[in-house]
């Protein structure tokens, strides 16, 4: 990133199949481009299996190259670098091939496919990737809520060791993009033993917010904290939506042997529900 921010954004990839969901991830990924310096690189991938001639393959692959073209097209209009590869496989592990072989800092993808083109469902792929990746990944659903460049980013914390880096790439982002940051944790609903553990979740939730405020003002950054009480995804999902949140940035793995917030299935959730796009970080 151009900001002395700590997180480097040099090459973002970016899956493309045609679909309006991948159309809409390109735009985010052209803003984030734009804001870092990076480039992107456009992916499609023709996958062979359960395709049922050579000619069905040999339409999807020309149609697939007029995809990328088109969206290289678009990204060179907005001034960003761009380059294009179109491989065959399984989509997730074509992706995940990628990440590696050209040193890619960031996913950009829509979390549907093209319905009934069964051959490339971005969207259980997207799921995939998420639980896979080494690298963060963008998701954006089709009428994704939201403006760019970002102006409100939200920053889910539970405080642990795990969520460090997530809380990073949400106020790095915000200074990249010059947006307010919202920092959030959620003190989980249920059984409590006693009122000492209540207590002692609510220190938790308050360093945690607490944390990302100093990050924030390390970078010049404006920190809003807040602490809900409630099931973690739908409190976070909720507080995008009474914002009007343009992007959440959350970990992949919470507090571990705190059944009652796993981080890992709360990001899951918030993919799979949220209108607002999200940015998922590996906690490594």
């Amino acid at each position: 990133m151009s900001h002395d921010t700590g997180i480097e954004v040099g090459r973002i990839l970016v899956p493309i199949d045609g679909s309006d969901g991948a159309s809409a991830a390109l735009d985010h990924a052209i803003s984030v481009a734009d804001a870092t310096d990076a480039e992107i690189l456009l992916l499609a991938v023709v996958n062979p299996y359960g395709m049922s001639s050579v000619t069905e393959r040999t339409e999807v692959e020309a149609e697939l190259e007029d995809v990328v073209t088109d969206a290289a097209a678009r990204v060179q209009d907005a001034g960003v670098a761009v380059s294009t590869a179109i491989e065959a496989g399984f989509p997730h592990e074509e992706i995940l091939n990628a990440v590696e072989d050209h040193s890619i800092d960031l996913i950009a993808m829509g979390t549907h496919g093209r319905s009934g083109f069964e051959r490339f469902v971005i969207g259980s792929v997207a799921e995939k990737i998420v639980r896979l990746s080494p690298v963060p990944v963008l998701t954006v659903r089709t009428k994704a809520r939201g403006e760019r460049p970002y102006r409100d980013i939200v920053v889910p914390t539970d405080g642990s060791d795990a969520a460090v880096p997530a809380e990073r790439w949400g106020v790095d982002l915000g200074a990249e993009f010059g947006a307010a940051v919202h920092a959030l944790s959620v003190v989980p609903e249920g059984p409590v033993r006693s009122s000492e553990t209540r207590a002692a979740y609510e220190e938790i939730a308050q360093s945690a917010v607490d944390r990302v405020a100093a990050r924030g003002s390390e970078f010049g950054v404006d920190v809003e904290e807040t602490i809900e009480h409630g099931v973690p995804h739908r409190e976070i999902i909720d507080h995008c939506t009474g914002i009007a949140a343009d992007l959440v940035v959350l970990g992949t793995h919470g507090r571990t042997g705190v059944e009652r917030f796993i981080l890992g299935s709360v990001a899951e959730k918030v993919v799979r529900l949220s209108e607002t796009p999200v940015l998922v970080v590996p906690s490594k």
